[in-house]
């Protein structure tokens, strides 16, 4: 069947039960259950003897004592658990409303309630897996959409896609794949409704949504787009005259100005709640050959609807007025990305720093490794091949030999430049760094001590900084000196860290509100990479960070100066609307 229409005077008529469905959902999520998740998972971890979990100690994290590690198998399953809770109690609603019965707002929510604990009895092992691989990976918008938190852990960094993107070859796969998925997911998508409404079993559930799609497949996949698209596109028409108005004021005095945002970054919030009731309705509709009924209303206000959407407009524009003046409040420092901005140069060398410096930022963050002699040169890739043309390690060559080699990039040619030339440049030109210690296997035991011993003192002197993805570089530091600002390089947000690093270095794409209230808390600061474009920029005002490194330090400069001297709220209204509809 073709989705029913649903016009917005239903929805307007069920507004009041959407928002406090959602609100109850996200509110025991956010204050419930991820602060008492991350508490356990901390706790676990202490357990361990481990102060972090990264990419290279997870085996031996969870191996180090079979009971914690049994535990956190245990913490697994039971997040799957809440996640599958989560989005079916957010389906039992949706059915509640589509059930042809008037129920007011207490007795809507009731019988949600009771409908899902009812779910979660008949919730099993099959059951969870299948929800959580079907919103985890076929069709990832839905379980963006429904904030399933842990569910949206399951992303790749920006950084990852950036490199795959640029590869040819792997975008092509990426893009096949991406076609592949939403099509099994259109062939699977009828077994939702039997599993959450129907208690089928998943063989059973399986088996009648392909029978339902077999040789309809191109008919519900062009219905599903179409479902989405109008949803965006419903979204987009609500918000164009907000984006507008806030335009002409920004023209005004910065108090009407922020008076505006505030009330244009309500109308964001409930057109977005809107986009997703409607798309809600609409998708479970669909599934279900069930359509919104069209109560019949008595004249004058609804007390409860608008006690509900009272509340909802205030508790927006509490959350406008911080979103729009946070900026002015927390200024972070700009870092040049291995002392390039702009591709004015080659990563690593002299020469480019000395035009980097030139634009002034706080620190020039830059990659050292040891040779095959002891010494450290300048260098971020574990191979030299993309910049040199050699199949060979900086390990395996001398000093002399690396900075005989001639590297290109972005038109330019040089020589490599060593750690020496580098540091004694920089110290020359007043240019504070910060230095990024990359290991491997072939280092020497004592290869810290000895870059300490030589160069601890003047980092000191010239207030440079260091960072590492191995902790034992930064527990060296901290040994030697704990003054000296040292970052625990962190590509993944996970278990919160307890390191005594001075602070994190992380990924954007992957931090959030949880990670930064505990950073706070310790007394931490974050750095946050690879800032190149208006969104990351916002987010990393939004999310407080200390410092931002980019490889476009006049834009990150220009955007920190407009947001500190002449706050454009229209530009953070737009990349709040963009970051709503961010469900990659």
């Amino acid at each position: 069947m073709k989705p029913e229409k649903l016009s917005f005077k239903r929805l307007y008529h069920n507004l009041d039960k959407i928002l406090v469905l959602f609100f109850m959902v996200f509110m025991m999520m956010e204050y419930a259950w991820i602060p008492f998740n991350s508490y356990a998972a901390e706790y676990l971890l202490k357990q361990t003897g481990y102060l972090f979990l990264s990419y290279n100690n997870v085996w031996a994290v969870l191996s180090s004592n079979w009971l914690v590690g049994l535990a956190f198998l245990v913490l697994v399953v039971v997040n799957l658990f809440v996640a599958y809770f989560q989005s079916g109690m957010i389906f039992m609603g949706i059915r509640n409303l589509l059930d042809q019965e008037n129920r007011p707002v207490f007795a809507f929510l009731g019988k949600t309630f009771k409908d899902s604990f009812a779910l979660v009895k008949k919730a099993g092992p099959g059951k969870m897996l299948f929800i959580v691989l079907y919103m985890g990976f076929l069709f990832p918008f839905l379980r963006q959409i429904l904030k399933i938190y842990y569910l949206n852990k399951i992303l790749i960094p920006d950084f990852i896609i950036t490199y795959l993107v640029n590869n040819i070859l792997f975008a092509i796969l990426m893009g096949a794949l991406v076609i592949g998925m939403l099509l099994i997911a259109v062939r699977l998508m009828f077994a939702l409704p039997q599993l959450f409404f129907e208690h089928a079993t998943v063989p059973q559930a399986i088996r009648f949504s392909l029978a339902k799609t077999k040789n309809r497949l191109f008919f519900y996949t062009r219905h599903l787009l179409w479902i989405i698209i109008k949803s965006f596109l419903i979204y987009t028409f609500l918000l164009v005259p907000a984006i507008l108005g806030q335009q002409y004021a920004h023209t005004q005095p910065n108090e009407i100005a922020l008076l505006g945002g505030i009330a244009d970054f309500v109308l964001i919030k409930l057109s977005y709640y809107i986009m997703l009731s409607y798309f809600l309705l609409k998708f479970v509709s669909f599934l279900t050959d069930q359509t919104l009924t069209d109560y019949p209303t008595k004249r004058g206000l609804s007390p409860m609807r608008w006690f509900v959407l009272t509340i909802a407009i205030l508790s927006f524009a509490l959350e406008g007025f911080v979103y729009l003046s946070l900026p002015l409040k927390n200024v972070p420092i700009t870092i040049s990305h291995r002392g390039v901005s702009r591709e004015n140069g080659i990563q690593n060398t002299v020469e480019a720093l000395e035009k980097t410096a030139l634009l002034k930022p706080d620190l020039v963050e830059m990659d050292v490794q040891e040779t095959k002699d002891g010494q450290f040169v300048m260098m971020h890739d574990a191979n030299l091949k993309q910049l040199a043309g050699i199949d060979a390690q900086p390990q395996d060559l001398t000093l002399a030999e690396l900075t005989s080699l001639e590297i290109s990039e972005n038109g330019y040619r040089a020589k490599i430049s060593s750690f020496d030339d580098y540091f004694t440049r920089a110290n020359q030109l007043g240019q504070r760094l910060l230095i990024e210690i990359k290991t491997s296997k072939k280092d020497s035991k004592d290869m810290m001590e000895r870059f300490l011993s030589k160069y601890g003192a003047k980092i000191k002197v010239y207030q440079h900084q260091i960072q590492s993805l191995d902790y034992q570089v930064i527990d060296q530091v901290v040994k030697y000196d704990s003054s000296i600002p040292s970052f625990f390089i962190l590509p993944y947000n996970t278990i919160f860290p307890r390191t005594k690093a001075s602070g994190y270095t992380m990924e954007y794409s992957t931090l959030d509100d949880n990670f930064v209230n505990k950073l706070w808390q310790s007394d931490k600061r974050l750095y946050d990479w690879t800032i190149n474009d208006e969104d990351s920029i916002i987010k990393s005002f939004r999310l407080g960070v200390d410092g931002m490194i980019t490889d476009d330090l006049e834009l990150v400069q220009t955007s920190i100066k407009e947001l500190k001297d002449d706050p454009d709220y229209t530009t953070l209204l737009l990349n709040k609307f963009l970051d709503l509809l961010n469900f990659s």
